[in-house]
Order: C-alpha cells, then sequence, then structure tokens
C-alpha cells in the first residue's frame, strides 16, 4: 500500500475542477487506487504538496524528440528539412534504442504520464521502444508510421509488407504490461499513403481492437494536395470516411481547417480529435477553433505535437489552448460573444478529458477509487495555497513547471523523477 497525502486537485469535468486540502490517497499494491479521504489531521509531510492527475500528450512523434525548437520552416519544408531526417535515424537500432530511452524519461519527467505517439517506418524500432516503454513504466499507444505514397525512398513502404508488419507489432504489444501498452496502426496522412495501406489500417485497427492514429487539416498545404490527389471526393474527411478510417478508436491530429460539415461528420463518427496549439503556432499553420470541435460534439484531447511543437509540457500547452481561443475571440469581426475555455477545462482536457477522448476514461484521468493510479506528487510556489480554490486552480495552471514535479506514478508504481 503506498499513501500520498497533500491538497487534491480534482478535474470533474470542463466547467468543475475541485480541489481538497488535507487529502490522503491510498493506492493498493494492484496499481488502482483504494481511497481518496480527508487527512484525519493536517500532516507536515503534505504541507505544500499537490496531488494531481497524471498528463495525457495525445500527439507527438518519438524519432524528433530530439529535434525540438527549430525554428523558421512551413510544415512541408519542416517534414522534408527535420522530421523526415530524425526518422531515417531509426534504422540504426542502437540510435533508435538511446531515442526511446530519452523520450520515456523526457516525457515523464515533465509529468506525463499517457502518450499516443507515432514511431519511425522501421518495424525492429518500434518493438524495440515497446519494450523500453515496458521497463520505464510509461502508459502509452505507439505505432509504426505507415507511408507509401510521394514520401523519401528510404522511408516508403511496401503496403502488403508495412501492413503485415503492423499486424505482427500489434499481435506482439497490443494490450501488453496490464493494459499500459496499445497499438495504433498510424497511416501518416491521406496524402502520404495509397487507397490500399488506408483501408487495410482501418480493417486491422477494427478486427484487432487497436488505435489509429492519422493527420487531418493541418496547413492551407496540405489541404491544396488534398484537392489535387483526391479530386472525386469532397474534402480530406470524406476521404478517410470512405477508407473505413473514421472510428471511435481514431485519433486525428490538428484539424485546424475543418468545417462544420466535417466538424459534424468527425462527431457522428465517434473519432477523437487532438487540439495542438503549441504546434499549429509554431509551424504557423493557423488558430483551431477549440470552442467549434467541442461545440460540434467531438472529443478533443490536447497534444504538444513534438517536435512540430517545441514544448513537451502538457500544462504549457494547455495555456497556449486558452490563448489561442481568446485570440480566435477577440480577432473575429464582429467580435464573439461565445465563451471561450477557462482553467478548469484546461485542466480537464489535461487529464480526465483527454483520457475519455482516447477511450480510457474509466481507467485514468481522475483520482479516484478504482481507478489506476496515474498521479502526480508536486510542489508549486507557495503562495497558491492562499487564494480562493477558485484562483488556486487557475494560478497552478499558469505557474506550474517540471521542477516543481517531485514524484510520478503510472498505475501505481513510481517511475520518475
Amino acid at each position: 500500500m503506498t499513501t500520498l497525502s497533500g491538497t487534491l486537485l480534482q478535474p470533474r469535468s470542463a466547467i468543475d475542477c475541485a480541489v481538497m486540502p488535507n487529502a490522503v490517497v491510498r493506492i493498493g499494491d494492484d496499481g488502482r487506487i483504494v481511497e481518496v479521504a480527508a487527512a484525519a489531521a493536517p500532516s507536515a509531510a503534505a504541507q505544500g504538496r499537490w496531488i494531481i492527475p497524471g498528463f495525457i500528450d495525445a500527439h507527438l512523434h518519438l524519432p524528433q524528440w530530439d529535434r525540438r525548437g527549430i525554428d523558421g520552416m512551413s510544415l512541408f519544408d519542416w517534414q522534408r528539412n527535420i522530421g523526415y531526417p530524425a526518422e531515417l535515424r531509426m534504422r540504426d537500432p542502437a540510435a533508435a534504442r538511446r531515442l526511446a530511452e530519452q523520450f520515456a524519461a523526457g516525457v515523464i519527467a515533465n509529468g506525463t504520464t499517457t502518450v499516443a505517439a507515432f514511431g519511425s517506418p522501421f518495424a525492429s524500432e518500434v518493438d524495440q521502444t515497446f519494450a523500453v516503454f515496458e521497463r520505464a513504466g510509461l502508459r502509452a499507444i505507439y505505432g509504426m508510421m505507415l507511408n507509401d505514397v510521394d514520401t523519401p525512398c528510404e522511408l516508403s513502404q511496401r503496403a502488403d509488407e508495412a501492413l503485415d508488419q503492423s499486424r505482427q507489432l500489434a499481435a506482439n504489444w497490443h494490450g501488453k504490461a496490464g493494459g499500459r501498452l496499445m497499438y495504433a496502426f498510424s497511416p501518416r496522412a491521406s496524402i502520404r499513403c495509397s487507397e490500399r495501406l488506408m483501408r487495410g489500417s482501418a480493417a486491422l485497427a477494427d478486427m484487432l481492437q487497436c488505435y489509429l492514429q492519422t493527420h487531418v487539416a493541418e496547413s492551407l498545404d496540405e489541404l491544396a494536395a488534398v484537392r489535387q490527389r483526391f479530386a472525386e471526393h469532397v474534402d480530406e474527411v470524406d476521404v478517410f470516411g470512405e477508407m473505413g478510417m473514421l472510428m471511435p478508436r481514431t485519433i486525428l491530429a490538428h484539424g485546424v481547417f475543418l468545417s462544420a460539415q466535417q466538424r459534424r461528420e468527425v462527431a457522428q463518427r465517434g473519432a477523437a480529435l487532438v487540439h495542438c496549439p503549441t504546434g499549429n503556432l509554431f509551424r504557423e499553420s493557423g488558430l483551431m477553433d477549440y470552442v467549434a470541435q467541442r461545440s460540434a460534439g467531438i472529443r478533443v484531447a490536447l497534444g504538444s505535437s513534438v517536435a512540430g511543437g517545441p514544448d513537451p509540457f502538457m500544462p504549457r500547452v494547455a495555456v497556449q489552448g486558452l490563448h489561442t481561443a481568446k485570440a480566435i475571440k477577440v480577432h473575429t469581426l464582429p467580435r464573439r460573444s461565445m465563451q471561450v475555455p477557462r482553467p478548469p477545462e484546461a485542466w480537464w482536457m489535461l487529464t480526465r478529458g483527454g483520457a475519455e477522448a482516447l477511450g480510457l476514461g474509466d481507467r485514468i484521468g481522475s483520482i479516484e477509487a478504482g481507478f489506476e493510479a496515474d498521479c502526480l506528487v508536486v510542489r508549486p510556489e507557495p503562495w497558491i495555497a492562499e487564494l480562493p480554490p477558485e484562483q488556486q486552480v487557475s494560478a497552478l495552471l499558469y505557474t506550474i513547471s517540471p521542477h516543481q514535479i517531485e514524484h510520478v506514478y503510472i498505475a501505481g508504481r513510481r517511475v520518475g523523477p
């Protein structure tokens, strides 16, 4: 039995984030939370400590982990000059293992307990990376990058071979480590995949009950390329629907330029969307209208988009999401009157909301009895405790930093720092 004590932050919904001083969280030997209760008396050890759910990063690229912060290029130029060469390194098993270990340690040090990440187009790297995740204790949705059209020849695959390798990786790893490791069939984008590869990915993901992750409506250049290649289709969401790729376990990254009709289609099919506000701005792709996506009924998670996004610390990504919504509100003419998201919603997206978007809302994202104990012990600036609870929720979001994280638990096991 592990016992944590301190002030508990509990995001309950998009509008309700509770603060419970002098809380005690008891974690059983099976990694699940046994009890959340008020302490009989305040303890000296709990003074200044907070217990919060672990962060969920629903979109990033492992091969780009050590290429963060390289600015000054459009999306396609960045892919050619930074993204593709970063993936090509993963052919080397030693280099791939080192980067996987750096990635796992890095995201955990930033308080992220669950990732949904793309790998490289090399099956050996993905297999090895899963083994690293298993040892590190990370909770991960991961998969081999799939692409066989308009991609450098060193990274391009034969569709049937890539699908067979992905199927074998899914058989080896999906549901392993007590369900902590999950496989995602990962076609890069509609303009980088043949119809055979997209249809095959969707069919296998559905048959094996795995995830499917891809990119959608990320930039104006991408939209133009989609229109040119798929002239017979209404738009990219129509392409994905025709290929069978829109399912409840589908994770669509970015969605900057989704129309109202596309939003309705994504919502009706039950697919999740990942908002990547830091990445969208860093690459100058655009401002995703989070309020419109949520109003359409789409399940939305947050993603750092590393390394298209420069920052892996998810509270800063959430803050940028708030800023993006405010910017859309104040710069739209006539000025919008809609309610922009507030700090409680940001905390919810970082934790329980992200878990629900990924179909894991009954297992993680909340510190309550029966849930797996993915949580952080942090020591924020002491003046936050002097504020009213609703102000504490906001101040903690805007001021928390990685160095304030004392412990990280995933499935009840302390994994860092």
